[in-house]
């Protein structure tokens, strides 16, 4: 802790300096910035005039960060609407945008499909396949027809 502290004191830098070279590395939302800041102890009426100031000179967007990251995932075809709206509020960002009934199960479908080319026992286990993609964040009702779909394409062979 005594380590910690001392480190924070070392700092020579601003806190909008230390905002601009945390933004830099990768877009932050206004919540991780403002937990950075105080980490580094910069005093919390000081981190308001950053964050305003970013904000009045456009490297902060918050709402525009939300739907970047949400397209960013949706083009990934790897997550359900619930993961990635949980990844967005960990970040402190929020999005009305969201996934399709159809877009989940296009999803569900194509990564079951894979998984089995590496798993074929998922075939049989359909807890351990259901599990899978739950934990991905697909809604139920996606989950259920994609088993039914992959079960059926592997008969039809």
């Amino acid at each position: 802790m005594a380590y910690y502290l001392n480190k924070m004191k070392r700092t020579n830098k601003t806190a909008y300096e230390s905002a601009i070279h945390l933004l830099n590395y990768r877009p932050q939302s206004e919540y991780e910035l403002r937990t950075k800041l105080a980490r580094k102890g910069y005093d919390p009426d000081e981190i308001g005039k950053v964050m305003d100031k970013l904000k009045h000179y456009g490297y902060l967007n918050d709402s525009e960060l939300a739907d970047d990251l949400f397209d960013s995932f949706r083009n990934r075809k790897c997550y359900g609407d619930t993961y990635i709206h949980q990844k967005l509020k960990s970040r402190g960002l929020h999005t009305n945008k969201h996934l399709t009934a159809e877009e989940e199960i296009d999803i569900a479908v194509s990564l079951l499909e894979e998984k089995v080319r590496i798993k074929p026992e998922l075939l049989i286990n359909y807890r351990k396949a259901a599990a899978f993609l739950l934990r991905r964040g697909l809604s139920q009702s996606a989950v259920m027809t994609a088993l039914r779909e992959v079960r059926t394409f592997e008969y039809e062979d």
